[in-house]
């Protein structure tokens, strides 16, 4: 009985410790300045990259993502919520109405300009890029009267 005990205990201990490996998540927020990259299956700790645009870690160093935003799309950069880390990705942003278009974000020379919407929106609104807010938090962007 007791051998059964100290066997379902070791197993438990086990299961508990490899959880973290097995979600393939990074395990605590980065320090300041450092950022989370996935290579191989593992999660290594490098310098942040150098905006909130799009970019990918290849080779030891940040370079800008030559891939075409999606129709409509505005980049997440990665970031930590209350349920935890969050890849950056691309999210659909809605219309405000008639006589608006979307501009994607785009590169240009080497900083970022986040999509935004052109034209004349709903009378009394207007767009609020994605921002970093208080504490590091990203807002993505939004429609306000």
């Amino acid at each position: 009985m007791k051998r059964i005990i100290c066997t379902a205990i070791l197993c438990l201990s086990l299961l508990v410790f490899l959880s973290g490996y097995a979600l393939a998540l990074p395990s605590a927020p980065p320090p300041p300045g450092k950022y989370w990259v996935e290579i191989g299956g593992e999660w290594i700790l490098v310098v942040a990259p150098p905006g909130d645009g799009p970019y990918i870690w290849r080779n030891g160093k940040w370079l800008i993502d030559p891939a075409n935003p999606p129709h409509g799309s505005e980049w997440i950069p990665g970031h930590w919520s209350a349920n935890g880390w969050v890849s950056g990705h691309w999210k659909v942003v809605p219309s405000p109405g008639e006589g608006t278009n979307w501009v994607p974000g785009h590169w240009r020379g080497n900083r970022w300009i986040p999509g935004h919407w052109a034209g004349s929106p709903t009378p009394g609104k207007h767009w609020v890029p994605g921002h970093r807010g208080q504490g590091g938090r990203w807002i993505p962007g939004h429609w306000v009267k």
